[in-house]
């Protein structure tokens, strides 16, 4: 089981529906809330300048900044709907064009039974550019090397120095990492307990941090005590600034992926696209390596 966190506020946008769209085509209905800032002059209750755009594909390029949304590109869609595939915050979005061609809907196309006729559609399309989007975004954060810098795979590991199946994670790679196989990349976060964040603080504001982290994983793995706040690294009382934000901004990502445990584990496949999976599941390493599980 993976240790669970708790529920952070979400910092996606929040789009407030002006209009609700039922529109038939073929067998499909699209079930989705019009986003018409800039179409629909009758719905205008705010003090806002009015977005215009009419003439274009796509609602406006303010619009689209407004709400978050990447564009991924067009993408085929049944029901007729011209379509295009969006990501926002980890999160694929699908938006379709009316046939008016002045309104826009964001929302789910179903057939008569309710499937989402273009969900596979629309996670191929954004599976690659949202991925390479994850993967800068994890490049920037402040990282902890576990490895060889030229290790053929690298995986990222959102990483709670008081979290069992993280310390199992670290010890179950000691041989990749040793034979220099694999660089994992620890992302800590201190939320799990009271003395999570003095912990992770403690081994970021360390000389090397590196060291620091490899012995606290060590201790806690040898410890026969059970109870984690005295495993490891003892927690800082007074955190440093610069270790506070470090950890805000790595729980603030964690939290826009939508990952809700440790560890969570992030890596590229043999394809190139960019895989997540949080605890401890078998054949964990089996799949970041690319190698049949035993």
């Amino acid at each position: 089981m993976p240790s669970q966190l708790p529920r952070f506020p979400s910092k996606l946008r929040q789009s407030s529906p002006l209009l609700l769209s039922i529109a038939a085509a073929a067998a499909a209905t699209v079930v989705a809330v019009a986003f018409a800032h800039d179409s629909v002059a009758s719905t205008k209750t705010s003090d806002k300048p009015e977005i215009t755009s009419t003439s274009g594909e796509l609602p406006s390029a303010h619009f689209l900044a407004e709400q978050g949304l990447t564009i991924a590109g067009p993408m085929p869609s049944a029901g007729g709907l011209k379509a295009w595939a969006a990501y926002r915050d980890q999160q694929p979005i699908p938006i379709y064009r009316l046939p008016d061609g002045k309104h826009w809907v964001i929302g789910t196309v179903i057939d008569a039974q309710g499937k989402d006729v273009n969900a596979k559609t629309l996670q191929s399309a954004v599976q690659k550019p949202m991925g390479q989007q994850l993967w800068s975004d994890l490049e920037g954060t402040h990282w902890i090397g576990d490895g060889k810098p030229d290790a053929p795979q690298i995986a990222y590991v959102f990483t709670d120095p008081n979290c069992p199946y993280c310390n199992q994670l670290w010890r179950d790679a000691r041989p990749l990492v040793q034979s220099g196989q694999l660089q994992l990349r620890h992302i800590l976060v201190g939320i799990l307990r009271p003395s999570s964040q003095g912990k992770a603080a403690a081994i970021l504001a360390a000389k090397s941090p590196e060291q620091a982290l490899a012995s606290h994983a060590q201790a806690y793995a040898d410890a026969s005590e059970k109870n984690p706040d005295t495993l490891g690294i003892a927690p800082l009382q007074r955190i440093p600034l610069s270790a506070r934000d470090a950890l805000a901004n790595n729980v603030s990502l964690m939290n826009s992926i939508g990952l809700r445990a440790t560890p969570a584990t992030i890596w590229k496949n043999a394809q190139g696209l960019v895989q997540t999976r949080t605890g401890m599941p078998p054949g964990l390493l089996n799949s970041v390596m690319g190698t049949p599980a035993p």
